[in-house]
């Protein structure tokens, strides 16, 4: 099957889905990863390509957004028509993104998210699933509680144990960002990924749930 992760910046494929690609990755997936923006920091994009090379990421594509600026305006309009154009390029299985939070309201992830939902549903070429990344860290007290909800739309888990040190590698890369997360994956507080299937044929919602890697909650 093919994978279409589409995301905002270098890191958020080790962060947000790194356990899972590398799992997709050892199935014989395969797995593209589009990123709107580049960072904007020298040295971003090598260490993207090497987080790749650890995930077993066959294909990337870096667009030409600037971070920190997407906005309504691209979200809906130049934004929309590109990532139409990643997908009816790429024509993948599956589709992969943030949810409409952005995980912590990043408003660059909310508006890829927004952006990805809308080119699936125009695009030309018809998916099987598309697949929403929650960030939903067990035993991690939420600093906001009245903006982060105690219960998520999980409907899939993937259990990144075996995998927990590509994903770590992978999030090392990444060296000129602070990586906040590491402690939390070496608590093994992060040892599992969440996901919402948000759209799905009748196949696609098959796979899903017999899949050897996305277990059904």
């Amino acid at each position: 099957m093919k994978y279409l992760f589409l995301l905002a910046h270098p890191d958020d494929e080790a962060v947000a889905a790194g356990g899972t690609i590398r799992m997709l990755a050892n199935q014989g997936n395969e797995i593209i990863v589009v990123l709107t923006t580049a960072g904007d920091k020298v040295g971003r994009i090598k260490e993207f390509r090497k987080s790749c090379e650890i995930l077993g990421v066959q294909q990337f594509k870096i667009l030409k957004f600037k971070d920190g600026e997407i906005n309504n305006k691209q979200v809906w309009g130049e934004l929309e028509l590109q990532l139409i154009e990643q997908v009816e390029t790429y024509r993948p299985d599956v589709v992969v993104t943030f949810d409409h939070s952005g995980w912590y309201f990043h408003l660059d992830h909310v508006g890829v998210s927004i952006a990805a939902l809308r080119a699936v549903q125009h695009a030309k070429h018809k998916v099987q699933a598309m697949a929403f990344m929650l960030f939903h860290p067990p035993g991690i007290k939420i600093k906001w509680p009245y903006v982060y909800q105690k219960k998520l739309p999980i409907t899939h888990v993937v259990n990144i144990k075996n995998v927990l040190k590509q994903k770590t590698a992978a999030i090392k890369a990444h060296a000129s960002q602070t990586m906040s997360f590491l402690p939390m994956l070496k608590m093994g507080l992060m040892n599992k990924e969440y996901f919402q299937l948000v759209l799905a044929t009748k196949k696609g919602k098959m796979w899903f749930n017999k899949s050897e890697v996305f277990k059904k909650v």
